[in-house]
């Protein structure tokens, strides 16, 4: 099948590139640069030029292709996601159009995000999004993704939670800052909240599952039964760190200041079940789990490069 893949270049746009590619599928990736490009080409795909922002262009992509799979997310200024979801459901609606009538497949990464705080419950896909604020704004591309669907597209949502693993993920790098910062563990509240997770490649499987099954449809959390609270999360850090300073709690409204809404979803719960994914498209997650990971998976050799210190 030949895939339109925005985020081509991305961490988990990439790794699903690798996973279509070895499957057999022809991949073209969506590319802002020159440098971009060769990157796609690097992988074995082939470079489509264009941003997020050039709706020509992804409406031409979307329009070649017999699926399409959007990961990409463009946010500068994480005080204005207002207007970067603006910017992302123009997109969304760019591609959703050059695939209308043809029954292909239209696959939307979202997240655990769209949930305020799942307090001490598991949610699934029945439990309406609870996001305020700006990112309530997803909720609202993920309805545009799902009712195209009445114009002949086979429309798919997925919601990770914290996606870790090959080194990457951007919530952990951003605590191990923290963790830096602090010389031991630190967290934005008591740290005592807990998030499911997946590995990168375990969701990368489950998109090549969603694309490939003619009967995948509606919204699927990617979990692998695996979470962890923050505080675990920054303490494992810390021992792949070395560091044993005093435990930090940074108090909500202060972390604000300088994280700005990433700072309430960091100190909130992000608990989901992904038994959907399993049930009907036969996922089955089985790589390393998050804390394992952190202390002696991909990250301690990224931790030392990051930091200069020998390994």
């Amino acid at each position: 099948m030949r895939v339109f893949l925005t985020g081509a270049t991305g961490y988990i746009g990439g790794t699903v590139a690798q996973r279509l590619l070895a499957a057999g599928h022809e991949v073209v990736g969506l590319a802002r640069s020159e440098e971009s490009a060769d990157r796609v080409a690097a992988m074995g795909a082939t470079a489509h030029r264009g941003d997020l922002q050039d709706l020509a262009s992804l409406r031409e992509g979307s329009a070649a292709a017999e699926g399409v799979i959007h990961t990409g997310f463009s946010v500068e200024d994480w005080s204005k996601l207002d207007v970067a979801f603006a910017q992302e459901r123009a997109a969304v609606e760019a591609m959703l159009s050059a695939l209308q009538g043809t029954g292909q497949p239209f696959i939307y990464t979202s997240g655990a995000g769209i949930y305020e705080d799942t307090g001490d419950e598991v949610f699934d896909e029945t439990v309406a999004a609870t996001a305020e604020g700006d990112v309530a704004l997803r909720a609202e591309i993920e309805q545009a993704v799902i009712q195209a669907s009445a114009q002949d597209v086979r429309s798919v949502v997925i919601r990770p939670g914290l996606v870790y693993g090959k080194g990457g993920s951007g919530i952990v790098h951003m605590m191990a800052g923290l963790v830096r910062q602090a010389g031991g563990t630190h967290t934005v509240g008591d740290g005592g909240n807990v998030w499911s997770a997946v590995h990168v490649e375990d969701l990368a499987d489950l998109y090549l599952l969603a694309l490939e099954n003619a009967s995948a449809t509606g919204i699927f959390h990617a979990s692998s039964e695996d979470e962890a609270s923050m505080r675990d999360i920054a303490s494992a850090i810390a021992r792949a760190l070395n560091l044993t300073g005093e435990a930090v709690a940074w108090p909500v409204d202060d972390a604000k200041s300088a994280l700005g809404p990433l700072a309430k979803g960091l100190a909130s719960n992000k608990r989901i079940s992904a038994a959907r994914a399993r049930d009907s498209l036969g996922w089955q997650p089985h790589r390393a789990r998050l804390i394992e990971e952190i202390e002696r998976g991909s990250y301690p050799a990224v931790f030392d490069e990051s930091t200069g210190r020998e390994a």
